[in-house]
């Protein structure tokens, strides 16, 4: 029986502390040790590289002398070696022959190609001027060229020294007249590509600088500008079209200044130039007030400094906070939310002023660096600090409904493709709400013009590819909504506004969103959406469904009410125990997964819905649930985003719609008619509010069954 041989256990160290390096006098033994391996070692680069970076004089010199009385070095070896050693005659010699097998040539142009290949910063450039160098380059072989410099033209950037050299070379054998090979061709493109890789340096490099001047122009705002110069960059491929573009750069802000449209040959750069000139116009518009809020902004009260993506919001704050004060501070009874942010026009104005703000003013912007619910809890949070007795809690629905639209805008702005938007708006009953607040309409909200307000400030941002159609159904037998929205209606070049009737005995809202949405989808749009005439759901925060929609397998978007994000429909407390128990037994019946299926804010594709609507035959106010239920089935992913509502929740109301229970029967409808019998699953909220004999009944009993949320 043999007894197991043991191998020893090798320890590897970094070069750096091996003892030819790291002492003044090597000890004999290491010496050796590395005059062994420079005579037996395989030939690669990597083992010759280190031992060439041995710079001890007298070990330098045993090692060189080994490696140069090798024979079996391979040409990329013998370069190496002699780019760090051009003293050694043999071994230049070798290179030599390989370069020029004929024998023409000279020794000092193979040093300087092997220079070229590894150390090209010790080039001698007058050699390179030399007619004797001219000659030698179009004598040798390019094969062995291509071998030795292979390397050097695969890197992605040539530095300085190696781009010269190179260039000395290729332009040398381009005089020569001789037929150019695939190393001049290799050459060549590891030049350009250095080149254009320079150019689009000094072009990323320039980009700081640009979008500052630019800001100069536009009030401070840099979102625009900043996708705008992403796009020029991106389409700088070439060296050339690199170059034009870091001019382009250059004179932006004077074109700008100058209202030019700027020497552009590239259609998207172009389309993204007239964002940013919009963002400028949109500026200009803007109240003059947001420079004050934002140098006030710069400290808090007790001399610390704000980060500079929560200074936007605490300019806001400030700007808002003293608009409700000024407007409505001494009335005994403050305006909704609405009435302060929406029908009011510098309030809406004052809003989108912030909402411009926060996408990205002077490069700060906190849309980047938090989500919305942290947003939301650091406003509340801004708020108590401050304990600023404001009527109606005004400025937080305001920041945050401003906080949604600049996300909303960003998001558009953002967006890979056009955005054709038809959005249908059910009416019933509405003469006094489409007219201005005035004598005699006291209660109007003048909500036509609001609405294309919201939108125009959203579709302005992407002046060449942003279009929408408002279409206005009144289902009333009388047309009189229709007829005051026809004297009322709004004009914007990018929003086209419609206005129908039609009657249904068995409508109720449902049968005018699906039939709307039918006449907008063979209109041609690619997003159909709904929402109420109110003024609960603010249009500009439509972005967020867009972007939404855009992902995946999305299908449908519903603005909830009811998401950690959300802000403005309910109470502090939420929604109702009503109200909850609704969407749980809508969830159990149809088995939809939605916190807020009854929201009057929803976005679908129009791909979703060319199968879908023909299905849905519900045209009461339950139709939301039987349209996402088809959608769902359909193999439609349903998504949600939090909205902030301008809405006021009232002391003492009820909390169940008045139509809940009748809602619930046709929902129980729709599930018997898609095949989602309640006997196939378990539905002990239904079960609860049928044993009760009402939605109130049920939610004013003892809670024996826990309704929880639906999953995201």
């Amino acid at each position: 029986m043999t007894t197991p041989r043991t191998v020893p256990v090798r320890t590897f160290l970094p070069l750096a502390d091996s003892p030819l390096l790291a002492t003044p006098h090597p000890h004999a033994e290491y010496t050796g040790l590395a005059v062994r391996l420079a005579e037996h070692a395989a030939p690669e680069t990597a083992t010759l590289s280190s031992l060439l970076t041995i710079t001890e004089p007298a070990v330098s010199q045993q090692i060189a002398a080994a490696l140069e009385a090798r024979t079996d070095l391979p040409p990329a070896a013998l370069a190496l070696l002699v780019a760090h050693r051009p003293d050694l005659k043999q071994a230049t010699a070798r290179l030599k022959n390989l370069l020029f097998p004929d024998g023409v040539g000279c020794h000092r142009f193979a040093r300087t190609i092997a220079a070229l290949a590894h150390t090209p910063e010790t080039a001698d450039h007058a050699y390179l001027a030399s007619a004797r160098f001219a000659d030698s380059a179009g004598a040798a072989d390019p094969g062995m060229l291509h071998t030795l410099l292979g390397p050097l033209l695969d890197t992605p950037l040539l530095s300085g020294p190696a781009d010269a050299v190179l260039g000395a070379l290729l332009n040398a054998r381009r005089a020569a007249d001789i037929q150019v090979t695939g190393f001049d061709l290799a050459g060549a493109t590891a030049r350009e590509r250095t080149r254009g890789s320079r150019t689009r340096a000094a072009l990323a490099a320039r980009r700081e600088q640009t979008i500052s001047e630019i800001a100069e122009h536009t009030g401070g705002l840099t979102l625009a500008a900043d996708l705008w110069f992403t796009t020029l960059l991106d389409t700088a491929d070439t060296p050339e079209q690199a170059g034009h573009a870091l001019a382009v750069a250059c004179t932006a802000s004077r074109v700008l200044a100058a209202g030019e449209e700027g020497d552009s040959p590239w259609p998207s750069v172009r389309a993204r130039w007239r964002q940013v000139t919009a963002a400028a116009r949109s500026a200009a518009a803007h109240p003059p007030t947001w420079h004050q809020a934002w140098e006030a902004a710069a400290t808090t009260p007790d001399g610390s400094v704000w980060d500079p993506s929560q200074r936007g919001l605490v300019a806001g704050y400030t700007l808002l906070a003293d608009h409700v004060l000024t407007r409505y501070g001494h009335l005994d009874s403050p305006p909704t939310p609405t009435q302060c942010w929406a029908t009011d026009p510098d309030g809406r104005a004052l809003l989108h002023t912030v909402a411009d703000h926060l996408t990205g003013h002077l490069g700060h912007s906190p849309l980047g660096h938090f989500d919305d619910q942290l947003l939301i809890t650091f406003v509340r949070a801004l708020a108590k600090n401050r304990r600023d007795k404001i009527p109606g809690a005004l400025h937080l629905h305001g920041l945050i409904a401003a906080v949604k639209a600049a996300r909303s805008k960003a998001l558009l702005l953002a967006r890979p493709t056009a955005t054709s938007l038809g959005i249908v708006v059910p009416m019933r009953a509405e003469t006094r709400r489409i007219p201005a607040p005035g004598p005699g309409t006291e209660d109007g909200q003048d909500a036509l013009t609001t609405k294309a307000a919201q939108l125009a400030w959203l579709l302005e941002a992407r002046p060449d590819d942003a279009r929408a159609e408002l279409l206005l159904v009144d289902e009333d037998p009388d047309g009189a909504s229709a007829h005051t929205a026809r004297h009322a209606r709004a004009s914007h070049p990018q929003i086209r506004l419609t206005v129908a009737t039609r009657c249904e005995k068995t409508s109720a809202k449902g049968g005018a969103v699906l039939w709307g949405l039918a006449q907008l989808h063979g209109a041609g749009h690619t997003v159909l959406a709904y929402t109420d005439l109110d003024l609960t759901y603010p249009l500009d925060q439509l972005g967020l469904h867009l972007a939404a929609l855009d992902q995946p397998g999305i299908g449908a978007v519903v603005g909830s009410r009811r998401r950690d994000d959300s802000h403005g429909y309910y109470p502090p407390a939420g929604p109702s125990p009503a109200t909850l128990l609704y969407q749980q037994a809508a969830c159990e019946l149809l088995g939809l997964r939605v916190t807020d299926p009854q929201a009057g804010f929803k976005a679908f594709t129009a791909a979703a819905l060319h199968t879908v609507l023909p299905k849905v035959t519900d045209h009461r106010l339950s139709f939301d649930t039987e349209l996402l239920a088809v959608l769902t089935a359909t193999g439609h992913t349903v998504a949600e985003v939090g909205i902030a509502a301008l809405h006021r929740w009232s002391d003492g109301h009820s909390g169940t719609p008045r139509d809940y229970d009748d809602m619930l029967r046709a929902v129980h409808e729709q599930a018997l008619r898609h095949a989602r019998a309640p006997e196939q699953g378990k539905t002990p909220v239904w079960d609860r509010i049928r044993a009760a004999g009402s939605l109130a009944a049920a939610a004013g009993q003892p809670a024996r069954i826990t309704v929880i949320p639906a999953p995201r």
